[in-house]
């Protein structure tokens, strides 16, 4: 009987021993902060291209009226935010995920991005790879494309104020 028990206790301690290490907790925060940036910029790039719609609206609108003040004023605002659209283009070429995460993100664009003045594909097939690199500095890249994502959401609310308040109206 003795003999079971100490076989007993032996393979529960193999079994624990075998098993996966547990995560470190800068792995753990790099992964909330990749999760965060995902969604945050998925509402932001939406956010922009409804913006841009809007404005083109407004600003037929306001040539239909004569008003190309008004016109004139809400076209640097849509210049503004395509260059801001390239920009979050630009940025989310970068991004890369967690090692060992499957891409889960969406990245069927299904918006149309003919905006005057730049043209971009949408292939996020791109060589970028956390692998082999230390947990923390994991979460280093991630806090950085985190950080550089909040200046865009700053850049995008500061033009939305604009026009929410009806400084080009």
């Amino acid at each position: 009987m003795n003999r079971f028990v100490g076989m007993a206790i032996a393979l529960c301690c193999l079994a624990i021993g075998c098993g996966t290490p547990a995560e470190s907790e800068s792995l753990k925060e790099a992964r909330k902060l990749h999760d965060q940036l995902t969604r945050i910029s998925g509402v932001l790039h939406e956010d922009m291209q409804a913006s841009l719609v809007g404005i083109e609206e407004k600003i037929e609108a306001s040539i239909s009226v004569g008003d190309s003040t008004v016109a004139n004023q809400l076209a640097r605002l849509e210049s503004e935010l395509g260059e801001l659209d390239v920009l979050f283009h630009n940025w989310e070429s970068t991004v890369v995920g967690i090692p060992g995460d499957a891409c889960d993100h969406d990245h069927d664009h299904a918006h149309d991005h003919d905006h005057e003045g730049h043209d971009h594909a949408h292939d996020h097939g791109n060589e970028l790879s956390l692998e082999g690199m230390s947990d923390d500095e994991i979460l280093e890249i991630q806090a950085a494309l985190f950080a550089e994502l909040q200046v865009l959401q700053a850049e995008y609310d500061a033009v939305q104020a604009q026009l929410n308040s009806g400084t080009a109206e």
